[in-house]
């Protein structure tokens, strides 16, 4: 027997078939399923649309922290179980944590850290994926990835990695993102952002000195200039420099993936790492003593 008032009425709303519900009794399941599974909900005016992707978007939000917990598994208990001579690689851990080491160091997470704290917003650019480990491997197990974590990767990837990235992202890690398109170069409404870069090129010499082909004559039209400064750009980032204020606002033209600031408070994701049920089975028998099973790695 249910006592909890609140429990009552959640199950009792169940019991009614979807189509004989009301919309407020469907807003009212709704709500309360989302503050079970999200921390910081007090009222629907809590829900960002954050959470309201990571929601509706992910149909196996456990797998997605389970996934994060695979990153921080040592690399001997991923062998057990790809060793396991039972059933070996059952749990797919060594495939997955490969493939998720790589993509973890685009994003700059490390391991033995509480994984949610180190998420940070961030752009990722096609540039820093296509120069990636995580890129390369992605090409070299395209079949494998495909099966492991059932998320189809294009055909175009080679040529045009961020849809698969940020897909990767949301569906496999739980990171809330979005993928971001070109914007058109409008010289009235985004003035703000070549302006400064214009002026900070200038005056350090950018275009007579590397561009004189492009520049014969002290005349600077903004085409050319904008040209210019975006090749610029690329190279300064190929050499490892930091780019100025000016120079990362107009990079943000470009096609990115946007790692939100806010990102959705899911339970497990804010578990303490000691808590994590796949570090746990270190010590549990199914993978105690097995023996290799003459399979290597790759």
């Amino acid at each position: 027997m249910i006592s909890n008032p609140l429990e009552k009425k959640i199950n009792e709303y169940l019991q009614i078939p979807g189509t004989d519900r009301t919309d407020e009794q469907n807003a009212f399941l709704l709500f309360t399923d989302i503050v079970k599974q999200y921390e910081g909900i007090k009222s629907p005016k809590d829900i960002t649309k954050e959470i309201e992707e990571h929601y509706y978007s992910i149909k196996n939000k456990e797998l997605t922290a389970e996934h994060r917990e695979i990153f921080n598994l040592p690399i001997e208990t991923r062998l057990k179980d790809y060793q396991n001579p039972c059933k070996p690689g059952k749990h797919h851990w060594r495939e997955k944590g490969e493939a998720i080491d790589r993509f973890c160091e685009v994003l700059n997470i490390k391991k033995k850290i509480n994984f949610h704290e180190q998420i940070k917003q961030a752009e990722i650019y096609e540039e820093d994926v296509l120069a990636s480990d995580w890129y390369r491997y992605v090409i070299q197990y395209k079949w494998e990835l495909n099966e492991i974590f059932q998320l189809e990767i294009g055909r175009d990837f080679e040529d045009s990695p961020l849809q698969y990235f940020k897909k990767f992202c949301l569906k496999v890690m739980g990171i809330s993102c979005t993928l971001t398109k070109p914007q058109s170069m409008n010289p009235y409404t985004l003035k703000s952002f070549y302006e400064p870069l214009f002026k900070q090129h200038k005056k350090e010499d950018i275009y007579r000195k590397h561009y004189k082909e492009v520049f014969p004559k002290p005349k600077y039209p903004p085409t050319k200039m904008r040209k210019c400064s975006d090749d610029w750009i690329d190279k300064k980032i190929e050499k490892g420099e930091e780019l100025t204020i000016a120079e990362k606002k107009f990079r943000a033209l470009r096609r990115h993936v946007a790692i939100h600031r806010q990102q959705p408070q899911y339970k497990r994701y804010l578990s303490n790492i000691e808590d994590s049920p796949l570090l746990n089975l270190r010590n549990s028998d199914e993978f105690k003593n097995n023996k290799h099973n003459g399979r290597t790695s790759r």
